[in-house]
This record gives C-alpha cells, sequence and structure tokens, in this order.
C-alpha cells in the first residue's frame, strides 16, 4: 500500500508541476502579445527597423499561438527535444499568421475580413507588406510555412494536425 501511496504521490506531483509550467506558458504568452501590441502603436506612422517589424509579429497574435502549442506539449509530457522543435514550430506558424494578416489587411475581402482591406496603409501601420511589398510578402508566408512543415516532419500521421494547421494559416481568408 505504501509503494501505491508513494507513486500516486510522485504522479500527482508531475501533474502539478507540469500544470505550474504551462499556466507560466500562458502568462508568458498573454504578456509578450501586450508588448507586441504596444511596439505595433507606438510605431504608427514611424520608421521601423527590420528587427522591430519581426518583434512585433512574433509578440502578438504569435506570441499566443507559441504558448498554446507550448502548453500542449507540456501537458503532453513532451520531453524537451519535442518541446524544442514544436517551438520552432509555433514561433515559424505565430509569423505566418501575421504576415498572413498584413497580406489579407492589403487584398483580402472586406465582407470575407469583416474589418475595412487598406486599413493598417492608411493608418501608417508598418506591416511586411508596406515593409517588403507585397510579392516579397508573399514569398516570406510560403518559405516560413515551409520552414514550419520541416519541424514538424518528424511526427509524421501524429503531426497531421500541425500540418494542417500550418497551411490553414497559410492560407485563410479572414
Amino acid at each position: 500500500m505504501v509503494i501505491s501511496e508513494n507513486l500516486e504521490k510522485e504522479t500527482d506531483e508531475k501533474e502539478l508541476v507540469k500544470k505550474i509550467r504551462a499556466f507560466k506558458e500562458l502568462s508568458f504568452g498573454v504578456d509578450r502579445m501586450i508588448a507586441g501590441e504596444y511596439v505595433d502603436t507606438e510605431f504608427e506612422g514611424k520608421e521601423i527597423s527590420n528587427e522591430y517589424l519581426e518583434y512585433m509579429h512574433n509578440n502578438k497574435t504569435g506570441a499566443l499561438i507559441k504558448a498554446s502549442v507550448r502548453i500542449g506539449a507540456i501537458l503532453a509530457g513532451a520531453k524537451e527535444a519535442e518541446l524544442e522543435k514544436l517551438t520552432k514550430y509555433a514561433e515559424k506558424i505565430g509569423l505566418a499568421f501575421q504576415i498572413r494578416d498584413d497580406i489579407l489587411s492589403e487584398i483580402g475581402d472586406e465582407k470575407i475580413l469583416g474589418k475595412p482591406v487598406g486599413n493598417d496603409k492608411e493608418h501608417g501601420k508598418v506591416t511586411f507588406v508596406t515593409k517588403y511589398g507585397l510579392e516579397k510578402a508573399k514569398i516570406m508566408l510560403e518559405d516560413i510555412t515551409n520552414e514550419a512543415l520541416k519541424e514538424i516532419m518528424c511526427y509524421e500521421e501524429k503531426g497531421e494536425f500541425l500540418k494542417e494547421l500550418a497551411l490553414y494559416i497559410k492560407n485563410r481568408e479572414k
């Protein structure tokens, strides 16, 4: 009976550690999203370096995407090497989300988007499209999506959802 109780206690402690770590990921993701939004509003109508543009985009919706992937991996008991690979994947699809958002803001369908197209340019926001041009942004989106897919190739069938998620983000219309 004592062995069973000790194993149960050890399992409970491991689960608690995973939950605390997952909560920490969520808190960090929200903090990064706020930081990215701050930079976005702070640089509205101003020149922005490539580094700040990438920082801003990695730390908006991308931070929440990254946190979501990491939380799922942590709660599933992923090993550190797996967590690192999934983190790289998540960072790439988070950036892809923002690049696609910038593209849609330029050429999307207002009826589908539910917001005016060209709004970012009108407000002087620096986006991947305003910084690099529409065609270069599309190439960047394709490249970053392919990089994300390479990160999860090792998961084969188990990674099908992650593959579909990356492709959805790349091709989304809203």
